[in-house]
């Protein structure tokens, strides 16, 4: 499928339907919303020396920011522990970011008394993602150094370190199946782990160099590919053709992610300055959005609500998928 000229034509943009600027003269870099229940109104908004913690408020709709951390260098992923919970007392804020020196930080705070942070070293080049697993027991990590490193929740040591053909561009645990790890290649390999086993058991190829790689939080057998523009939706358990295949973007490069049902698939690409929303099934463009200098992508663990971060302001959207 090949985008049509009216479906990415000016007439047709949409704008965010709330926006806000959360750190005036200042880029946002990353952000991330909590993909846990308990703390699903959880954002994380990293910039060049901070990171900001804010709470979504839905009626009536706003950010509130809480608390600003600082980062002592330039934040390049950010990962929400599953110990996060802003509804409790006392109040418990747990999450890790990669920074570009290339060292994890643990921050911990009650948002009061008690901050800690914690640097983790290891990598020798860029981080690009990290993730806690459901379970709570682990921290995963990978970047520019060709590594997976796994790390205990608890103590934050080094459980093991597995070695990648290229760069690992992302990395995820399901839902479904906690001891399961995906992780993706810049290549064109992902790879199934095994983290209890410290083992690969499961290696696909897809001959291609990756901009971005998701897998579909309702299925976990369900992945999606970004490649030259190109988006390609797989099954797992028969990886010899893709399911969909569908230019997205003209030019090379970007990102992917699905929503949490995995019925639609949002992509960004900061060449052609366009944010996107595919519809799985029908193979249809439900939203498209013109941007300037964009973050990762983010969906709300609940609501059909899409969020970028562009230049200084956080964006959103609201893309339903019927």
């Amino acid at each position: 499928m090949i985008l049509t000229k009216t479906e990415g034509s000016r007439s047709h943009l949409s704008e965010p339907f709330y926006s806000k600027v959360i750190s005036e003269n200042e880029q946002i870099l990353c952000i991330e919303f909590s993909q846990f229940e308990w703390s699903q109104d959880v954002i994380l908004i990293g910039f060049k020396s901070k990171i900001v913690l804010a709470h979504l408020e839905i009626d009536p709709f706003d950010v509130k920011i809480i608390t600003e951390f600082a980062h002592p260098v330039r934040c390049t992923t950010l990962s929400i522990s599953p110990d996060t919970s802003l509804a409790l007392s006392p109040r418990e804020v747990l999450f890790c970011a990669g920074g570009a020196d290339f060292k994890l930080r643990i921050f911990k705070s009650d948002l009061g008394e008690t901050n800690l942070c914690k640097v983790l070293s290891g990598h020798n080049s860029y981080i690009n993602d990290c993730s806690f697993d459901t379970e709570n027991q682990y921290l995963a990590s990978t970047g520019d150094d060709n590594t997976l490193r796994i790390w205990y929740k608890e103590t934050f040591e080094l459980k093991c370190t597995m070695p990648l053909m290229s760069p690992g561009m992302n990395v995820y645990w399901h839902r479904a199946d906690s001891g399961k790890l995906l992780v993706a290649e810049k290549m064109g390999i992902i790879r199934l782990c095994n983290v209890e086993k410290e083992i690969c058991f499961q290696s696909i190829n897809f001959c291609k160099p990756l901009s971005s790689f998701h897998w579909s939080p309702s299925d976990i057998f369900i992945v999606a590919s970004l490649l030259f523009g190109e988006l390609q939706i797989w099954d797992l358990t028969n990886v010899c053709l893709p399911l969909q295949v569908s230019t997205l973007f003209s030019k090379n490069g970007g990102q992917i992610k699905f929503s949490p049902l995995g019925e639609l698939v949002a992509g960004i690409n900061n060449l052609d300055q366009m944010l996107k929303v595919f519809h799985v099934k029908s193979e249809s463009i439900k939203l498209s959005a013109s941007v300037t200098l964009p973050s990762n992508i983010c969906w709300h663990y609940r609501y059909p609500l899409v969020c970028i971060g562009d230049d200084s302001k956080l964006c959103f959207w609201k893309v339903t998928a019927n």
